[in-house]
């Protein structure tokens, strides 16, 4: 069994790593649902981004 400690290191790095993947990728829209850490993928004849994990869709202005 993990201890707090661990389990708040775990946490806290996994957060960090999603925080840097959306800083050194600002030209790829990300996937900013809860849980999810993936790229939408673009769909320019629908004018939407769509994310491959959990079919979230936003529409490109």
């Amino acid at each position: 069994m993990l201890s707090r400690t661990h389990q708040a290191s775990v946490i806290g790095r996994s957060a960090s790593i999603r925080r840097m993947r959306r800083r050194s990728m600002t030209n790829r829209l990300y996937c900013r649902t809860n849980g999810c850490a993936s790229f939408l993928e673009i769909q320019p004849e629908r004018a939407v981004a769509v994310c491959p994990v959990c079919g979230y869709t936003r529409r490109l202005d």
